[in-house]
């Protein structure tokens, strides 16, 4: 079974939709974990200029996550694999102290450092999987971006390898952060600072596996403002960061055990 971490609804549909096709195509089973997918009780969101800015991004009235929630089944469904989304955690934008008071207040802190007192980052990377999945392949963020959520995700992944050293763990380069080049560099650096081994991996793409990829991340409606002026300029720029080498590839790194 292949497992997909996705930080937030639309992580890993961005990233491997086409892969993901390409997979359940094949007869492969193949689930997507939307982890950071907890709804926060509407009185304790954070009044925050991060909050503000995204749900008038989002449009989506006063419960943005349930609406969230429900293009992320429509999206990860029509590519032909199973959501599971986790409830527990909820996205960092949300996340306070025990003062009420909100740990990433602005874009820059969520594309900072992971608070000190943010329990998730903490807690999350200690959870192990269900003893009745049987996976054989993990994909987890690259940390392309240095996304808070996302390097927990990643850190998360680390660990389960731990625990399951049987498991061949795949870090996705996240799009559309790949875009930025020094970004991807960065992301890099941490592994290598920890000295882990990583080897580059590309999976082909076959025309069929790019349009189902399209139409998916087309399901998020309330995103696709937040990186693209229309949905024909999302095709356009998601067909083009698939280039390379006169190739249409979706990139993995995978952890190379000694």
């Amino acid at each position: 079974m292949h497992l997909f971490l996705s930080p937030h609804f639309d992580d890993a549909v961005l990233s491997c939709g086409g892969t993901i096709h390409q997979l359940t195509q094949k007869g492969e089973l193949v689930t997507v974990r939307t982890v950071m997918g907890g709804s926060p009780p509407l009185e304790r969101v954070p009044d925050s200029p991060i909050v503000r800015d995204l749900h008038i991004r989002w449009k989506q009235g006063d419960d943005p996550v349930s609406a969230r929630a429900k293009e992320d089944e429509t999206a990860v469904t029509s590519l032909g694999a199973v959501l599971k989304r986790m409830t527990v955690w909820i996205d960092c934008v949300y996340r306070t102290n025990r003062k009420g008071e909100a740990l990433y207040l602005t874009e820059a802190a969520i594309f900072g450092d992971i608070h000190p007192e943010d329990t998730t980052g903490k807690w999350l990377p200690s959870v192990v999987l269900p003893p009745d999945e049987a996976v054989h392949f993990i994909y987890v963020p690259l940390g392309v971006g240095h996304h808070v959520d996302h390097q927990i995700v990643r850190n998360w992944g680390l660990e389960l390898v731990k625990q399951n050293p049987w498991v061949a763990l795949k870090f996705y380069e996240e799009y559309p952060y790949t875009q930025d080049q020094n970004a991807l560099e960065r992301a890099l650096a941490f592994y290598e600072g920890l000295s882990i081994k990583l080897k580059r991996e590309t999976v082909n793409l076959t025309e069929a596996n790019i349009a189902a990829k399209v139409q998916a991340i087309r399901k998020y409606e309330s995103q696709i403002s937040t990186f693209w002026e229309s949905a024909e300029a999302m095709e356009i720029a998601v067909r083009r960061s698939l280039r390379e080498n006169d190739q249409n590839v979706e990139r993995y790194w995978s952890m190379v055990r000694e």
